[in-house]
């Protein structure tokens, strides 16, 4: 092969990696924006379980703060007890409605250590501003 030849094979594909991979990489939909409303809704849910309200209440509308410390005030004494026992939430169905920019997601919590259910939870999950944050204000997931 010819050192020109060569040349214009190195030169043709290093010019299509340098437009086709950003355009590969643009266009392709990304795999964190799919599942992080999901991850809110488990760090919600398994916060709120494990009595740290303040952590919940970061991850939720400000329109749910007075079902929260509803919530909080009603655990009261118990939240020791609350954070010495391990839940985790699985989410079993999740619906997103582009239209409106939510997503419900529905679940259960359990016990970690005995896998046990405790009780089946349906949250409704808002983007505001580019952030998915659950709106509970109406929902009785306690």
């Amino acid at each position: 092969m010819k050192p020109k030849t060569r040349v214009r094979i190195i030169f043709f594909c290093l010019t299509v990696s340098a437009i086709g991979l950003p355009l590969i990489l643009i266009s392709a939909p990304s795999i964190h924006q799919h599942f992080e409303p999901e991850n809110i809704a488990i760090s919600f849910v398994e916060n709120l379980s494990n009595a740290n309200f303040q952590e919940a209440k970061k991850l939720s509308t400000p329109e749910s703060a007075e079902t929260l410390y509803l919530f909080e005030t009603l655990v009261g004494n118990q939240s020791d007890e609350l954070k010495n026992t391990p839940t985790h939430f699985n989410i079993s169905y999740s619906e997103m409605n582009t239209s409106q920019d939510t997503l419900f997601v529905q679940g259960k919590l359990f016990f970690s250590h005995k896998h046990k259910l405790i009780r089946k939870i349906n949250l409704t999950l808002v983007n505001r501003r580019g952030n998915w944050l659950v709106d509970c204000r109406d929902n009785n997931i306690f």
